[in-house]
């Protein structure tokens, strides 16, 4: 697959997941996975750093599900999780990102193929 291809599939799935993603105030890990993978993409495709965009692997933790104060028993979600804010955060930050690099140049670069 060309480049271009690449980052238009990278595209859809960030704009994907900020449709999609549950208003919870946290969410499970596949939803980060699955955008930092589409980070990783435009990284290869583009040729450039953007790790500063990723979610961290230490913004995934495991969540409190319930908790018995009689006890002091903890129940936890399965698996990890992120707070929603996080991840939002991010994705709006390399869609600005992006968007302040094609207002800047004269053609078009970031997530629109060439013709």
């Amino acid at each position: 697959m060309n480049h271009d291809d690449q980052i238009l599939r990278a595209y859809a799935v960030i704009t994907s997941i900020r449709a999609n993603v549950p208003e919870r105030h946290e969410i499970e890990a596949r939803w980060v996975n699955e955008f930092n993978g589409a980070i990783e993409k435009l990284e290869k495709s583009l040729g450039i750093d953007l790790q500063e965009f990723k979610v961290p692997q230490d913004a995934l933790k495991r969540f409190v599900a319930s908790c018995n104060s009689l006890t002091n028993d903890v129940t936890y979600l399965e698996g990890l999780w992120c707070e929603r804010a996080i991840l939002m955060q991010k994705l709006d930050s390399v869609l600005v990102y992006f968007t302040g690099l094609q207002d800047r140049e004269d053609y078009k670069i970031g997530f629109h193929p060439s013709n």
